[in-house]
């Protein structure tokens, strides 16, 4: 993917620049970027989105625009769809809870 097609795009602490994060469904990039512990910008406003470190309610400001929150499950942060409360676990919270 590149710089014209990337939605979104992380921001890479060793290196010190962006990256493009290489899937423009928001969950999907929420998850690749939390992943490596990077925020997540709009690739063409340069705005954050998400970040780790945030608390929920600071990311749920920030993603509101998107229909996405982030709220406490099961002692789990994780996103969830505001208009139909669909929660959405990245790969590594769906292995953690299958050994809980």
């Amino acid at each position: 993917m590149n710089k014209n097609e990337a939605k979104f795009m992380a921001w890479d602490w060793d290196e010190g620049r962006f990256v493009l994060i290489p899937s423009n469904n928001i969950v999907e990039a929420i998850h690749i970027a939390w992943n490596y512990e990077f925020d997540l910008y709009e690739a063409e406003t340069e705005k954050i989105i998400f970040s780790g470190r945030e608390d929920n309610v600071g990311n749920s400001d920030w993603l509101e625009p998107y229909g996405i929150r982030m709220i406490d499950d099961g002692g789990h942060r994780v996103l969830q769809n505001i208009k139909t409360g669909e929660i959405y676990r990245a790969n590594w919270q769906r292995v953690r809870d299958l050994h809980e």
